[in-house]
């Protein structure tokens, strides 16, 4: 599965194609099942091929956190965009973080594995982001975790050293 979420696009819907129809497939073995009208077989397949994507989705965000966890590193990043999940919207954050003495930006939505604020946070201080070593743009920017002081960021490293907090990823 490792592999899988490195695909290029075509190849992964390809293979998301091939266990829908083979999960469709399966559903033959069920009784009255070939007796549907084809609209509700359509229905049935578009049905299978979201759940597919859906769990795929999860699956590809357990897989990058994990990834972080193995190899991790930490530095400071600076929120550049808020926008809060309230309502029908998924909250968004953009933040730029020192990456080698230079500055490398990422975004991250609402629902993965970090919480994003319902209230706008501080911009006017930096935050705790840990990213994966080998894959820079594998990073989360971690609100709970304000860097208000220089000294800040040492004592967290220094926490940071005994392992990742329970309280650093959800889910």
């Amino acid at each position: 599965m490792e592999t899988f979420f490195e695909l290029h696009f075509i190849y992964k819907m390809f293979i998301i194609f091939i266990i829908t129809a083979l999960l469709f497939r399966l559903c033959y073995f069920f009784e009255y099942f070939s007796k549907f009208e084809s609209k509700s077989l359509v229905g049935i397949f578009a049905f299978l091929f979201v759940m597919v994507l859906f769990f795929l989705q999860i699956s590809r965000g357990i897989y990058y956190v994990k990834r972080i966890k193995n190899d991790y590193v930490l530095t400071e990043g600076k929120v550049t965009f808020y926008k809060t999940g309230r309502g029908k919207s998924r909250g968004e954050v953009d933040y730029d973080f020192r990456l080698n003495n230079k500055w490398a930006s990422n975004i991250n939505y609402e629902g993965y594995f970090v919480q994003i604020p319902d209230e706008k946070p501080d911009t006017t201080i930096n935050y705790l982001v840990i990213y994966e070593k080998n894959l820079p743009q594998n990073s989360f920017l971690l609100f709970n975790y304000p860097i208000k002081e220089k000294d800040d960021l040492l004592e967290y490293e220094e926490l940071f050293k005994k392992g990742i907090p329970n309280n650093v990823f959800y889910n």
